[in-house]
């Protein structure tokens, strides 16, 4: 494979869908260009990047790929042949953060190896939750196509996904997003796992339902929207019953700020991914007293509107 055919394949941020999204509500997942993953054959490319993937990854992975029948899609002998000459996975996507640090390198080696690339979404994202199970156990195949296709991608009411551009970032907007570091990682099976078994709790399920599910719903089309006012307070309803609801969730480190924000109503947090470390999202309509009010974490500003 030729080194210059290896492009980058940028992070994501699932903005809205996390839990939720095995159940039937909307889901609306965007790409991240402040961090990537990208296949190499240039040893020095180590020194450009946070982190790369050993040849024993290289080579468990591949066998994985070889004994579900991934033949039949890609180019495992090719795949093989580039391991055993030096083939590098790079990426500065923080693992088990919450940013698809797999799907960016799923969608990478798909691009490199796939014989006959599909174009559809369906299709694709139906591959990727294959390729993608080697990580998660179980997984949805969005992370992968977001970085893939590089587009925001909603599912719909429907069931089905859409790619669309988002609302495009404004200086006069009247919300703010914003990514929050736990400074801590989080690991996405147990958390799922517990999920799960709660769910078949019928008090669990009927307030996912009939609570978490409608507020998903709205943040997506308030966001669509525009509409910043009822964008936050159905923000606010997703922190709150995400704070009495799904408190394993919830990083010890942050816990306290988590409730400040429903106690002061300045900003709200919610999960990003499967939370349990890494990365949390925040959402305010005022950025400086948002500041103010949190103090020892770095927030970064990724949407206006």
């Amino acid at each position: 494979m030729n080194a210059e055919s290896f492009p980058e394949f940028h992070s994501k941020i699932l903005l809205f869908g996390e839990y939720s999204l095995m159940y039937g509500s909307m889901a609306l997942s965007i790409p991240y260009s402040k961090y990537a993953g990208q296949m190499s054959f240039d040893r020095l490319a180590e020194n450009t990047r946070s982190r790369h993937y050993s040849v024993k990854y290289l080579v468990e992975y591949h066998h994985f790929l070889e004994q579900e029948g991934f033949g039949d899609f890609l180019n495992l002998n090719e795949f093989s042949y580039d391991i055993e000459h030096g083939l590098l996975l790079e990426t500065n996507i923080p693992i088990s953060y919450g940013l698809g640090s797999s799907g960016a390198i799923v969608a990478s080696i798909y691009n490199a190896y796939a014989k006959n690339p599909l174009t559809g979404p369906e299709e694709l994202k139906s591959v990727f939750s294959k390729m993608e199970s080697f990580y998660h156990g179980k997984s949805s195949g969005l992370d992968p196509l977001v970085s893939y296709l590089d587009k925001a991608v909603l599912i719909n009411q429907s069931g089905k996904l859409e790619t669309l551009e988002i609302p495009a970032r404004t200086k006069e907007g009247k919300a703010f997003v914003f990514l929050l570091d736990t400074k801590s990682v989080g690991e996405t099976q147990p958390l799922v796992h517990w999920f799960l078994n709660e769910y078949k709790k019928t008090s669990f399920k009927n307030s996912i339902q009939n609570q978490f599910i409608p507020a998903t719903n709205s943040g997506i089309s308030n966001f669509l929207d525009g509409n910043s006012n009822e964008f936050l307070e159905n923000v606010k309803v997703l922190s709150e019953f995400t704070y009495n609801n799904l408190e394993q969730m919830i990083p010890e480190t942050v816990k306290e700020i988590w409730k400040k924000g429903l106690e002061n109503n300045i900003y709200h947090l919610k999960l990003c991914g499967s939370g349990g470390g890494g990365m949390l999202l925040g959402f305010t309509a005022d950025l400086q007293k948002t500041k103010a009010s949190i103090q020892g974490f770095d927030i970064e500003v990724i949407h206006i509107f």
